[in-house]
C-alpha cells in the first residue's frame, strides 16, 4: 500500500474516533438540555399552581366576608322579628330572614367547595414541589456525570489530535489536500477499501484499469464514480 495512503488511513481513523466522541458530546448536551427543560416546565406548572391557589384564597376569604356578613344580617333580623307590631311587619321580616337563611345556605356551600378545592390544589402543588425537587437532583447528577465524562473526552480528543498533528507533515501536501477536499463531502468515508471489485463507498464496480492500478502499483487509486481513495485490504490479498 502507499505510504502516504497508510497514513493518511490513520488520520482518518483518528477523525473518526474525534467525530464518535463529539457525537458523544453532543448527545450528552442534547439529554441535558432535555432535562433541563422538563425542570422549567416542572417550575412554570408550580409558578400556575401557586397563582391558582392564591386567587383561590382570595375566593374564598371574599366568600368568607359575605357569609359573615349573611350571618350578621340574620341576626339583626331575628331581632328585628321580635319588635315588629304588625302582620304585615312580620311577613317582610319573614321574607327577609328566608331569603338571608337561602344566602346563607348557598354561601356555606361555597364555602366549603373552595375548602375543598384549596386542598386538593395544595396536595397537587406539594406533589409537583417534590417532582420538581427529585427532577433538580436528577440534573445535578447528571450535570456531574457529564462534566466528567467531557473533561474524559476533552483529554482523549486532545490526545488524538496531537498524534494526528505529528503524522500530518509526514504526508505529501498534494496528496493531503486532496484527501481533507474529498473528506469534506465523504465525512470519514474519503478512503474506502475494494470489495468484490467494487468501491467500498459508492458500490459502484470498478474498471479493470483501476484494479489494476491497485494491484499492480503503488500509486494512489481514485473511484472514478464518487472520487473516493480506494485500497485493497491486506486480508484480501493473502486470501487471493
Amino acid at each position: 500500500m502507499n505510504t502516504d495512503l497508510k497514513k493518511l488511513l490513520e488520520i482518518q481513523q483518528y477523525d473518526k474516533e474525534i467525530a464518535d466522541l463529539d457525537l458523544e458530546v453532543q448527545r450528552m448536551r442534547a439529554k441535558e438540555d432535555k432535562i433541563v427543560e422538563v425542570v422549567q416546565i416542572k417550575q412554570n406548572q408550580i409558578e400556575e399552581a401557586e397563582e391558582e391557589l392564591n386567587e383561590l384564597k382570595k375566593d374564598l376569604e371574599f366568600e368568607q366576608n359575605l357569609l359573615q356578613e349573611t350571618i350578621d344580617n340574620l341576626n339583626k333580623l331575628e331581632i328585628k322579628l321580635n319588635n315588629v307590631s304588625n302582620e304585615k311587619q312580620l311577613q317582610a321580616v319573614n321574607t327577609e330572614i328566608e331569603m338571608a337563611k337561602t344566602n346563607k345556605m348557598m354561601l356555606e356551600k361555597k364555602v366549603e367547595s373552595l375548602k375543598e378545592e384549596i386542598h386538593l390544589k395544595e396536595k397537587g402543588l406539594a406533589e409537583l414541589n417534590d417532582r420538581y425537587e427529585q427532577l433538580k437532583r436528577t440534573l445535578k447528577e447528571s450535570q456531574e456525570k457529564f462534566d466528567a465524562r467531557r473533561r474524559e473526552i476533552e483529554e482523549q480528543i486532545e490526545k488524538i489530535t496531537k498524534t494526528k498533528e505529528e503524522l500530518l507533515p509526514t504526508i505529501d501536501r498534494n496528496v493531503l489536500k486532496r484527501y481533507e477536499r474529498i473528506n469534506r463531502w465523504a465525512k470519514g468515508t474519503a478512503i474506502v477499501p475494494v470489495r468484490k471489485n467494487a468501491c467500498y463507498g459508492c458500490f459502484m464496480k470498478l474498471t479493470p484499469q483501476v484494479l489494476a492500478l491497485l494491484e499492480d502499483t503503488d500509486e494512489i487509486a481514485y473511484c472514478p464514480n464518487c472520487g473516493r481513495m480506494l485500497y485493497i485490504e491486506e486480508e484480501t490479498q493473502q486470501e487471493e
